[in-house]
């Protein structure tokens, strides 16, 4: 299922779980949540960087969502590359809010947070297909959840 070019990324191995990210993952205890080739949205406002400056811009990935029993990452690379990889316990963590929508699962975060140089805000939608379940999870996990 999935659109296009979804199913095209898929085809092409984009937006998978590496082999190695995933053995490292499954040696720290079971994975509790697994979503690949899904779209995700970069949404980075008032956002400043060496290089880069931009009111608002908006960025299309294929990418990866995965929820193990210790940590959370997503990983999407097009142009740019929002990688995000926190333990529950993990000050990061602590400081993302996540928003549950009908069609996705939003997750904000503080610029500065990804490096020191950096700016502004960056919201992260990822368009998964059971967003409940993954907010859940997110929960039991101690996320912020609005």
């Amino acid at each position: 299922m999935g659109t296009v070019v979804q199913r095209l990324a898929t085809g092409l191995g984009l937006g998978r779980l590496p082999d190695a990210l995933r053995a490292q993952l499954e040696s720290e205890g079971p994975i509790v949540y697994l979503a690949e080739g899904i779209l995700e949205t970069a949404i980075f406002r008032r956002y400043k960087a060496p290089g880069i400056r931009s009111r608002h811009r908006r960025i299309g990935f294929i990418g990866y969502f995965v929820l193990s029993e210790r940590r959370m990452v997503v990983k999407a690379k097009r142009y740019n590359e929002v990688n995000i990889n926190t333990a529950y316990d993990d000050a990061l963590f602590k400081k993302l809010t996540f928003a549950v929508r009908p069609r996705y699962l939003s997750l904000v975060f503080d610029a500065s947070e990804q490096g020191a140089q950096a700016s502004g805000q960056i919201e992260v939608r990822l368009h998964l297909p059971d967003v409940v379940v993954a907010a859940k999870i997110l929960e039991q996990a101690g996320a912020r959840i609005v």
